[in-house]
């Protein structure tokens, strides 16, 4: 029977002999090694779990907001402070994940943003969400202020879609209910599409503002008092158009 060398292990052993801290993955750099993360901080600070409804980019962005904010030793930059606080954010999955990395394959915070968002917002999922934005259509007892939000729910989920604000208005357009159409268009001057950028924010903000206008209590008070005739007849060609665009826009 041949010996049991110490380089050839059993394989049951190979996890029973590991000694001393487990490898990093960031690099240890002096001005990481003189930061500390306060207790206060950690209890504020924002996790991420990893898990498939987490949005990764608003994580970076609510833990880049916090490490912004943060005292730092001289000679430490705010970059090194993210480096050093990162690992107690990350939680379940994305710990995990974080663990298992090989040491010292971060030295910088783009690169772990890059890696970051490579594993946990993969080119599929972009790819998906951005089809989903292109293919986004009014459903047919969905108000124009709700087919409006849901659109740029859409595009908070993929902050990386790399899509043209023009391209995002042209979208949305194309994906109008006919009546919408007709409606957006008549704001428009004729036709929405043919818009410059400047003009179509115009457009679709007077459209949303005029719907809050219209909500509004007060503003309801005041168009049911009538003073004379011709605020009369003012009032109610108003109506009449507020009535068209309730069509669209009220639930």
């Amino acid at each position: 029977m041949a010996a049991l060398h110490e380089d050839d292990p059993e394989i049951g052993s190979l996890n029973a002999y590991l000694s001393g801290e487990p490898a990093q993955a960031i690099v240890m750099t002096p001005g990481l090694a003189v930061i500390e993360v306060k207790n206060n901080v950690l209890t504020v600070m924002p996790h991420f779990y990893g898990w498939k409804i987490d949005n990764p980019y608003e994580f970076l962005h609510e833990f880049c907001k916090l490490c912004g904010i943060q005292r730092r030793p001289a000679g430490s930059s705010e970059e090194e402070y993210r480096l050093r606080a990162i690992p107690f954010a990350l939680k379940g999955e994305a710990d995990t994940w974080f663990m298992r990395m090989p040491p010292n394959l971060i030295r910088s915070w783009a690169e772990f943003r890059s890696i970051f968002l490579d594993y946990f917002f993969p080119a599929t999922r972009t790819n998906a969400l951005k089809k989903e934005i292109q293919g986004a259509t009014q459903e047919g007892d969905e108000t124009l202020s709700q087919y409006w939000g849901r659109f740029k729910g859409l595009l908070d989920a993929c902050p990386n879609n790399r899509m043209s604000e023009a391209e995002i208005y042209n979208n949305f357009y194309e994906g109008l209910a006919p009546e919408s159409k007709d409606l957006v268009n008549s704001s428009s001057g004729g036709d929405f599409s043919r818009l410059r950028l400047n003009e179509a924010r115009k457009v679709m903000g007077r459209l949303i503002d005029a719907k809050k206008a219209y909500d509004n209590p007060r503003a309801q008070v005041l168009r049911r008092v009538p003073v004379h005739a011709a605020t009369d007849q003012a009032d109610d060609k108003m109506e009449a158009w507020m009535d068209r665009f309730e069509k669209t826009i009220d639930p």
